[in-house]
């Protein structure tokens, strides 16, 4: 199907700087296409105003404030916007591309969405709204379609701060004009009374109740009507819809939509610290209800066993839960049907807990038995991603080397040492260390490499990162290529210049620079090979250890331990 119109204009007038690819959205603020920046290589969401809006001076003064506003957040659960223009009548701006879908998709794709995942991204959207309203940022559409989960690791990203404004600033819209999606307007944004941060836990509450239970709090085939709920109607608590959801999440969500904005939480760090006290709780009750359909109400005492046992022998074999998710296993409907003694799913996970097995292995081993869905061992994946620039074409390899893992879990501050240590030994050069909070770093000291290492635990879970800019390394090669081939030249020219003729000489000189330039090339595609397996096993030791550490810090103390300590 060739381009549309509109299509192909907007590919004329970015041309050279970036490459258009599909269309991956649209809303009534913009459409969204995915493209390459082709100065970065590097994929790239460019959002650009209808050509029917692009027109509207005061619409396009709206657009360009959103780029400036998100322009000026820095959050890791915030989409960046890179760039802001206006060419050949085209008003755009290139944010990051997040491979992923929408609260909206998984919604539409799934039956059930796992509770545990629901409070994860609740509280990576608190955060980032917290973050954003402490910098006088209002978003004002938060909705599903605006939170993306990011594939590799699960994370969710805000985005589309479409209709955000400072909060100090006057409105862009005196008109009075409605904005924002019905279904998710706070009380005071219907009424059209000043707004602050408490407006945005109001919409994420709606959010929340979606996806937990995946209908709308109000819900109407006519806006006005909505509009009319929010103000005056009472939401339905999310356990009288959804009798299964825990209630410690339940109850978060539950206040975030309080007509009173004083009765939410009053800020989104607020609402992310409530959510991360809650997140044992909420495993626990989804535990039970991960259940598998076919999963009997008791299991015998030599099946118990065996699943402590298992649980055990993972729990020993470092790492087996966090690459290898469990194998369903089948169960005998007849004997499950008829026994009448035996141990619930509870206490038989409750028990293996007590006796200080990290829950992981405990629902990898009952998955292996058929008594799970298998979600458990999954979500607690060591999710493993090469965030490297694409290899240069000139250069054969890539001058930009990134390994990123993530794992569930914040590693606890008094396990950093170990960390570091790992670092030196692995990394094999002086670097500085530098750890505040939660946060470690490491540098390297020497002047010509600037290879990077970043262990970062927050919000439920530690995120390490290894990279080096290799650009100082490319430059060198090619400037090694041209110099050695010049003087390569110059040699030859004086050896035999008397004899040959000008072309044969300057085929020699060209053949000279190639040879040498090839060589350079091949030195440095190794070096760049060489860096990728040391910071891929340096990645994937550091993430282990963390695992382990975080497991390890989770097990309840023993009695005799507790004692010890003066419990």
């Amino acid at each position: 199907m060739p381009p549309s119109p509109d299509l192909a204009s907007l590919a004329a007038a970015l041309a050279g700087q970036y490459e258009l690819e599909r269309e991956i959205g649209r809303g009534g603020m913009g459409i969204v296409y995915l493209a390459r920046d082709l100065r970065l290589d590097r994929p790239v969401a460019i959002k650009t105003l209808p050509p029917h809006l692009a027109g509207d001076l005061a619409i396009r003064e709206r657009f360009l404030r959103e780029a400036r506003t998100a322009a000026k957040l820095s959050h890791p659960n915030i989409v960046p916007i890179y760039r802001a223009d206006e060419i050949d009548g085209h008003v755009f701006f290139a944010m990051g591309y997040v491979d992923g879908a929408s609260i909206a998709d998984l919604v539409r794709d799934r039956t059930h969405i796992d509770p545990r995942d629901v409070l994860r991204h609740l509280r990576d959207v608190a955060s980032a709204l917290g973050y954003a309203n402490a910098h006088g940022v209002v978003h004002r559409d938060v909705k599903a379609e605006n939170i993306l989960i990011e594939r590799a690791t699960g994370r969710a990203m805000v985005t589309d701060f479409g209709i955000a404004r400072l909060a100090e600033s006057a409105p862009l819209t005196a008109t009075g004009q409605v904005l924002g999606t019905v279904y998710y307007m706070s009380p005071e944004q219907v009424e059209g009374t000043p707004l602050d941060g408490r407006s945005d836990l109001y919409s994420l509450g709606v959010v929340g109740f979606y996806e937990l239970t995946g209908r709308f709090p109000f819900d109407s085939s006519i806006a006005s009507a909505v509009l009319v709920a929010h103000v005056n109607k009472a939401p339905p608590a999310v356990l009288a819809v959804s009798p299964s959801a825990p209630r410690a999440l339940a109850e978060i969500i539950d206040r975030c939509l309080a007509k009173d904005a004083a009765e939410r939480f009053a800020s989104g760090d607020e609402m992310a610290d409530a959510l991360g006290r809650i997140e044992g709780e909420v495993a626990r009750d989804a535990i039970r209800a991960d259940a598998s359909p076919s999963a009997p109400k008791l299991v015998s005492e030599t099946e118990a066993q065996q699943i402590w046992d298992r649980a055990a022998a993972l729990q020993a074999q470092t790492g087996v839960v966090t690459r290898t998710p469990p194998a369903i296993g089948a169960r005998d409907a007849t004997a499950d049907a008829t026994r009448t003694s035996g141990y619930a799913l509870g206490a038989v996970r409750d028990a293996a807990v007590e006796a200080g097995i990290p829950a992981q292995y405990v629902e990898h081993a009952m998955a292996e038995h058929g008594l799970l869905r298998g979600t458990g061992a999954a979500r607690g994946a060591i999710v493993t991603t090469d965030r490297s620039v694409p290899a240069s074409r000139f250069y054969g390899a890539s001058t930009n080397v990134e390994y990123e893992a993530v794992v569930n879990g914040e590693l606890p501050e008094s396990e950093f040492d170990l960390l570091v240590e790992t670092i030196r030994r692995r990394m094999s050069m002086a670097g500085a260390v530098n750890a505040v909070g939660r946060s470690l770093t490491w540098s390297a000291l020497a002047r010509e490499r600037t290879a990077h290492v970043s262990v970062v635990a927050r919000h439920g879970k530690t995120t390490i990162r290894v990279a080096e800019n290799m650009e100082s390394l490319a430059r060198r090669a090619r400037i090694i290529g041209i110099a050695g081939g010049a003087w390569l030249t110059s040699i030859g020219v004086s050896m035999i210049g008397g004899f040959w003729p000008a072309p044969k000489l300057a085929g020699l000189a060209a053949a000279a620079i190639v040879g040498v330039g090839a060589l350079a090339r091949f030195s440095f595609m190794s070096s760049v090979r060489k860096r990728q397996r040391r910071f891929r096993g340096l990645v994937d030791e550091l993430a282990q250890q963390t695992q382990d550490a975080i497991a390890a810090d989770d097990a309840p103390l023993m009695s005799g331990e507790r004692r010890k300590l003066g419990g």
